[in-house]
């Protein structure tokens, strides 16, 4: 389980938060999220066994959200072929009951 976190403010010029912006823009992602990296980052003190570790947590967490992106995309194309199946078989059912044969003539009876 990871730490607790608590909140950090910090002010920053207009033109270095259009630059987080920027950044964060180019990587699709949000300035606090840059920025928190940044600072993390920054807090290694150029340690790299420390900055690998960060590296494959950031890469664990990356798979697990690709996984579920995944996950949900398989739920929704199977949901959409299950729909697409009831609504055919509903208009199959109303063509029946209207005695007339899908293509819309009438059934022979």
């Amino acid at each position: 389980m990871s730490e607790p976190t608590r909140p950090l403010s910090i002010r920053l010029t207009t033109k270095d938060i259009d630059h987080l912006t920027e950044r964060a823009r180019r990587i699709s992602g949000t300035p606090t999220g840059v920025a928190r990296e940044l600072i993390l980052s920054g807090l290694t003190d150029g340690d790299p066994f420390t900055q690998a570790e960060r590296l494959l947590k950031i890469e664990r967490r990356l798979a697990a959200v690709s996984q579920n992106v995944l996950t949900a995309i398989q739920s929704s194309t199977g949901t959409h072929d299950t729909l697409m199946r009831i609504e055919t078989m509903f208009e199959q059912l109303l063509h029946a009951l209207a005695g007339q044969s899908p293509e819309g003539s009438e059934a022979h009876v």
